[in-house]
Order: C-alpha cells, then sequence, then structure tokens
C-alpha cells in the first residue's frame, strides 16, 4: 500500500532515503555487528526488564485476589471484575496521544514513577471505589508504555532486524507472569507483619521495585542512536544512517498520523490484535483463579503458574527466530496458534485436575507469540516513522480492548470452570 503524500515531499524523501542508502551500505559490515551487537548488549536487557515489571504491576491482581483482596475489600458480585477491567478503560483513551508525545519528549522520558505509586498505594486500598479509582489510574500511567516500547525497537534497529527483538517483548510478559508468581508466593508469606494482609505487601514491595527502576529508566533508555552513551562516534553516525531510509528522521506530520488512521492494514493489523489480546489478557489475569480452582491453595497457587508461564518464554523465544531466520509471519502465526486451541478444548471438555492443568502449559506456550508478531509485522511495514507511531498505538489502543472483554467474560460464579471464559478463545487464534 503506497502512503499519501505531496509529489514534492516524496520526491525530496526517495532521494533522501537513496542517499541514505548509499552511504550505509559504504560502512565496513564488522562496525555494523559491533553496533547491533551494543544495542542487544546496552538496550534489550532494559527494555525487557522494565516491561515485566510494568506487566506485574498491572496483573498483580489477579494474585492479589487469590490472597484474599476481594474478601477484604467486601467485593460483591462483578465488582472484581470490573475493576480488572476498567484499568484499559483509561489505558485505551490515553494511549495513542501519550505514543505520539514520547516521540516527541524522547524515550528517555518513560519513567515509571506514575504507575509505581499507584502501585505502591494499591495496597492501602480499603473498599471498592478506591479499587476503581487505582485501576483507572494505573490504566492512565501504563497507556503509552507497551506500543511506545515497540516504537522504540524500530527506533534503532532495522525492518529484518526487529522481529527477535520485539518478540523479547512478549518474552517479558511470560517472564512476569513466572516472576510475579514467585515475587506473590514470597509476600504473600509476610500476611499480617506490621498488620498488613499478605497482598498488601504484594503491592508495597512490588511499587517499591517500579520506583527503583523508573527513576534509573531516566539515564538507561539513549533517545536515539546519537544519544546512545555507550556507542563510538562512528557507530552513531552509522546507527543514523541506518535508519534514514526507514523515515525515522521525518518530522511531525498530520499526513502521516491521518495515513495510518486510514490505512487497511493498520485496522486489520488491530482486529486481529484485540482477539490477541482478549486471549493474551484472560489467561495473565485469571490463571491464579483457574489454577486454585483446581484444587490447590492460595500458596500453591501461587507457585504452581511459575512454571506455566516459563513455557511461554521458549514459545516466544523460537518464534522470533524462526520469524527472522525466514522472514515470516503469517506461517509462524497459524501454527504457533494451534496449541492454544487446543488447551482450551481440553480445559471445556474434561474437568481432570491434571488434564486441566496440563492444558494451561499448553495454552501459555504460544499465547504471547501471536500478539507480538501481529505488531511486529506491522511495525515493519509502516513508514515514515510517525505514520508507524500512530499504527502502532491504534493496534493497540484497539486491541487493548480485548483486556475489558477479558475482565467480563471470566465470571465468579462460573468458577473454577469458566466455560463463558474459555470458550471464545477456541478459535480466536485462527482467526
Amino acid at each position: 500500500m503506497t502512503d499519501s503524500s505531496e509529489p514534492k515531499s516524496a520526491s525530496v524523501t526517495a532521494i533522501d532515503n537513496e542517499s541514505a542508502r548509499s552511504e550505509t551500505e559504504s560502512y565496513d559490515p564488522q562496525l555494523e555487528r559491533s553496533l547491533v551487537r551494543k544495542y542487544d548488549l546496552y538496550i534489550v536487557p532494559v527494555y525487557m526488564i522494565t516491561y515485566m515489571i510494568s506487566f506485574i504491576d498491572r496483573v498483580n491482581v489477579g494474585n492479589a485476589n487469590v490472597a484474599g483482596l476481594a474478601t477484604e475489600l467486601h467485593l460483591q458480585g462483578s465488582e472484581y471484575n470490573v475493576g480488572v477491567s476498567i484499568f484499559y478503560a483509561t489505558y485505551v483513551l490515553f494511549e495513542i496521544p501519550l505514543t505520539i508525545l514520547l516521540k516527541m519528549v524522547g524515550p528517555s522520558r518513560m519513567i515509571m514513577i506514575g504507575w509505581s505509586l499507584v502501585t505502591t498505594f494499591s495496597g492501602f486500598l480499603r473498599n471498592y471505589s478506591g479499587f476503581v479509582v487505582c485501576r483507572l489510574l494505573l490504566g492512565v500511567c501504563e497507556s503509552a508504555f507497551f506500543p511506545s516500547l515497540n516504537l522504540y525497537v524500530s527506533m534503532f534497529w532495522k525492518r529484518e532486524e526487529i522481529a527477535k527483538r520485539a518478540i523479547l517483548l512478549m518474552v517479558s510478559m511470560s517472564l512476569a507472569g513466572a516472576f510475579g508468581g514467585l515475587l506473590a508466593y514470597a509476600l504473600t508469606q509476610l500476611n499480617g507483619v506490621g498488620g498488613y494482609s499478605g497482598w498488601r505487601w504484594l503491592f508495597f514491595i512490588e511499587g517499591l521495585i517500579s520506583f527503583v527502576f523508573g527513576v534509573a529508566s531516566y539515564w538507561l533508555f539513549p533517545d536515539s542512536p546519537e544519544t546512545a552513551y555507550f556507542l563510538t562516534p562512528e557507530e552513531r553516525r552509522l546507527g543514523k544512517e541506518r535508519l534514514r531510509a526507514q523515515g525515522n528522521y521525518d518530522e511531525f506530520s498530520w499526513t502521516d498520523v491521518k495515513a495510518a488512521l486510514t490505512s487497511p492494514i493498520c485496522w486489520l493489523s488491530s482486529a486481529i490484535q484485540i482477539a490477541a489480546c482478549t486471549q493474551v489478557y484472560s489467561m495473565s489475569t485469571f490463571l491464579p483463579n483457574i489454577v486454585n480452582g483446581l484444587g490447590h491453595t492460595g500458596l500453591e497457587t501461587q507457585y504452581l503458574t511459575i512454571p506455566i508461564y516459563i513455557t511461554g518464554v521458549f514459545g516466544a523465544l523460537a518464534a522470533g527466530y524462526l520469524a527472522d531466520r525466514y522472514q515470516a509471519r503469517a506461517p509462524i502465526l497459524l501454527t504457533f496458534s494451534l496449541t492454544v486451541v487446543a488447551g482450551y478444548a481440553v480445559l471445556l471438555g474434561t474437568h481432570n485436575p491434571a488434564a486441566n492443568y496440563f492444558a494451561c502449559f499448553l495454552i501459555v506456550v504460544t499465547s504471547y507469540v501471536y500478539p507480538g508478531l501481529n505488531l511486529t509485522w506491522l511495525s515493519g511495514n509502516t513508514a515514515p516513522h510517525y505514520k508507524r507511531a500512530t499504527a502502532i498505538a491504534m493496534n493497540q489502543t484497539i486491541g487493548n480492548l480485548g483486556g475489558v472483554i477479558a475482565g467480563q467474560i471470566y465470571l465468579a460464579r462460573e468458577a473454577p470452570y469458566y466455560r463463558t471464559g474459555h470458550a471464545p478463545h477456541g478459535t480466536e487464534p485462527i482467526i
């Protein structure tokens, strides 16, 4: 699909891009390999840890609920589900404007202090109203973070390099589930310390961790190759020229924003994303409840979720490698979705606890693949930069409506089998 723009600006851009291409090709390949290695060494661990912390703070409400949040806050009926879903109201509303703003002010401004404070003060909740307010504020603070990190990857790596790096965000999501379960297991055993329940300590400590790393992130995230503290001057020049042809250095233009909002490709990707996110957020938020319903205690539930999430790490890594190795997305998406379908078929077809626990492994091992690769496909095929920024934010805005849906279809009265929640997920991956 071609972008609509003024003829003069298109020709100028084409000349600039061709010039950038020629200049890049004159560099020593060894220098480029050194540059990419440094990106992988200095940037990848930072954005992986940052997103892992972000996702833990978002979904730890599931672990807190198993540890007694709903009981202590006297939540009735669907109030817990509303609290889970309402996070996405503000998350979706602020996603596009804040993602575009981030590009203007620089990625180093991705300060985590806002949501770290919300997480910490969630430990002082006393009633349903406070629960809702905290979830709304958390949605505002985290709204631009995930799409901005996906955009951030495209600000350093070339199109053919981004799949493995972007899929690592999905690895972070799976690791967040594993470490979240581990932290929940440890922190909820502080139950009664200082007069606070274990689930309150969960929010206190995880919020503190986010705060400390949030302050550090101001210095850890370079805004562009030219400002990367770990590169030599020659590497900085190469880093810039490698990406000029992708439109990364174009000025902001409302034409680019409009091009993304009217692109059929962007709408198709967004439709795929809402199906993917509904399934992923369902499992991420309600896995502790599902495992708890198999007959385990609250503490057992916390550590039994850990190995399930670890399998998701290996699935996401395999998909990212294959996507970059073969420069293919759709065949990998379709193939990997089959285990998700099989897992939900088992959950719906039998009430055997061992079989249901195994089904959770089948689901999670590839759950994080298709939202990640779908977004990677969109990012790698959308240019210039502000069109890409808008496309990614739009994709996530629509996709994250899946979080609203997920929070409403896992009904407490259907525990532990959640037929209404599981049923749609058997076909969503294939669609």
